[in-house]
């Protein structure tokens, strides 16, 4: 056989080729053992105290990391269907007496405001006059009526509202100081 206008004997090429395979097989059960090695190194490595497999602890933790995420994100959606729904409870509230008539000094008339977040409730008032009392209940929308409101209507109202923030102030007040 002739390469680059040399000749070589058959003979001579099988023989290198030979000594070729046979550096590619030490080579080969060389690194197979390198990585056999490698593998028993880590096995030993990845086993905790107790000689279990950390693999499986790996696993573990996650799975509980995934639960606990999806539990994290049930109580944050019910977190905000409940604070959809506090919007609507009675959270403004007052009550202011007085008298209705000028024979009568004992305040026995009374105004109370019943309001929610958005200012939306009632306005209760009950007026006394010489043993008898007259009781009124009149819708509150938006802080208004569609009726026409008394002064101590008015003021019942904006007592319940200026409260509610007073009581609002000092509790971030308190968040603030905890922080």
């Amino acid at each position: 056989m002739s390469f680059f206008g040399i000749n070589f004997p058959i003979e001579l090429i099988l023989f290198y080729f030979v000594i070729i395979l046979v550096i590619l097989l030490i080579i080969s059960i060389w690194g197979l053992t390198v990585a056999l090695k490698t593998n028993k190194k880590m096995k030993s490595v990845l086993k905790d105290a107790a000689g279990n497999d950390i693999t499986d602890a790996i696993i573990n933790y996650y799975q509980k990391c995934s639960e606990i995420m999806n539990n994290y994100h049930e109580a944050e959606s019910r977190l905000q269907e409940i604070e959809r729904e506090v919007g609507s409870c009675v959270k403004k509230i007052s009550a202011i007496r007085y008298n209705a008539f000028e024979d009568n000094n004992a305040k026995l008339s009374f105004v109370t405001a019943v309001l929610d977040d958005s200012d939306s409730g009632f306005v209760l008032n009950g007026v006394y006059s010489r043993g008898q009392t007259a009781t009124y209940l009149k819708p509150i929308t938006n802080g208004k009526s569609q009726y026409e409101l008394s002064e101590e209507e008015e003021e019942a109202i904006k007592t319940a509202q200026y409260n509610y923030e007073k009581r609002r102030q000092v509790k971030l007040s308190e968040i603030d100081t905890k922080e």
